[in-house]
């Protein structure tokens, strides 16, 4: 099959892609590398010009700070117009969000038209945040726009809130043949809608091939903790509540741990820089793995993200087997921490544990094979 996939967050795509070609089918990805993660993609539509050209930055950022209009997404739907239209028709088109380009709304729905025109099967991912997910999310048993009400404001997630953003769902979703969601706090949504084009989830794919489990470091010394922090999402993923629990665990445990903090890398730095380390912060507020904690678990890295009772029971795990289920609370954060760097055999288990159920349940061409089953209902 000839497939399109439009967008990438945290490598999905890319893992995907190449599970697809492994089984013979001719794939091409088409996005912007999600800022600064520069994540590959085969045709950038990155406003390269407004953005990179010291000049038109200058001016950009001025009419921004102005209007808050960003004359770099004008750029972004003028390429993805001209490659679309050079790239002919595909048996699979897939977007990994239902606003995959973040162009003015207006342009976006050209470019929606222009994809459907160009695919009898268009496909949306359930990943990143969307409308349904958002308006639904006192479902889920943490949300940190509620949980941090009166204390902070994410105003990119609450723009899939507005009634302009609704109205641009309801068109991308009448158009859509089917929506695919990537992990279970996607999935304790949508399965509730009962919508008839939802297929249900299909797990995240990672690229074993690309990330073979490091040794797990010795343990006679020092316990090293990586901390990763992505500036623009410091709330969201509950990094002030890790700063907060690795000062606590500073103080008590002194020269017998050591902790690396990185921020905002770009993907392929990033995911080098915590190889050293036994135990990886990720998140506070999910349900189910994100791809950052699914590929440091491949690594072999004992993960604080989540994995409780809704995981735990999808999976048919005992709790806390293969990654350590994370709440937004520092005394729950520091006492699952103190537990480790008191018992730390306990790593080395689960260690071989996260790389075995990332092995069984997120391989990237058992997936890719999914994904082509679930494809395979469209029009059947």
């Amino acid at each position: 099959m000839r497939i399109l996939l439009v967008g990438e967050y945290s490598n999905l795509h890319n893992s995907l892609k190449h599970g697809l070609e492994k089984l013979g089918h001719q794939v091409i990805l088409l996005g912007s590398g999600d800022a600064f993660k520069k994540f590959p993609v085969d045709i950038n539509v990155r406003g390269t010009y407004a953005q990179d050209q010291f000049l038109l930055n200058a001016v950009r950022q001025v009419i921004f700070r102005i209007t808050k209009y960003d004359i770099a997404l004008l750029e972004t739907y003028w390429r993805a117009q001209k490659a679309l239209r050079k790239l002919g028709d595909f048996d699979v088109i897939q977007l990994i969000n239902e606003y995959p380009f973040k162009t003015p709304y207006a342009l976006e729905r050209k470019l929606v038209d222009t994809l459907r025109e160009k695919t009898k099967k268009l496909i949306i991912l359930g990943c990143g945040d969307d409308y349904i997910y958002l308006s639904n999310r006192k479902k889920l048993p943490h949300h940190p726009i509620d949980a941090l009400r009166g204390k902070q404001r994410f105003p990119w997630s609450e723009q899939y809130l507005t009634e302009k953003h609704r109205r641009f769902h309801n068109y991308i979703f009448k158009r859509k043949d089917l929506l695919i969601t990537t992990d279970l706090d996607y999935h304790t949504i949508y399965k509730e809608e009962h919508m008839p084009d939802y297929f249900g989830m299909i797990p995240n794919p990672v690229n074993l091939e690309k990330l073979n489990a490091v040794p797990f470091p010795a343990i006679s010394e020092k316990i090293v903790i990586f901390h990763g922090i992505n500036r623009s999402n410091y709330y969201k993923k509950g990094n002030d509540l890790f700063e907060e629990a690795l000062e606590r665990i500073k103080n008590e445990f002194g020269e017998n741990v050591k902790i690396i903090t990185a921020e905002s890398l770009p993907y392929t730095e990033y995911i080098k820089k915590y190889d050293s380390a036994h135990i990886m912060l990720d998140q506070a507020y999910a349900l189910d793995q994100g791809y950052n904690a699914l590929e440091a678990m491949a690594k072999g890295k004992v993960v604080f993200t989540g994995a409780g009772k809704a995981f735990c029971n999808y999976y048919n795990l005992p709790e806390n087997h293969v990654a350590i289920h994370t709440v937004p609370s520092v005394e729950n954060m520091t006492k699952n921490l103190q537990k480790l760097l008191q018992n730390p055999d306990k790593l080395v288990k689960i260690s071989e544990n996260a790389r075995e159920f990332v092995e069984k349940n997120h391989d990237h061409c058992e997936i890719a094979g999914k994904y082509l089953r679930a494809w395979g209902t469209v029009g059947n």
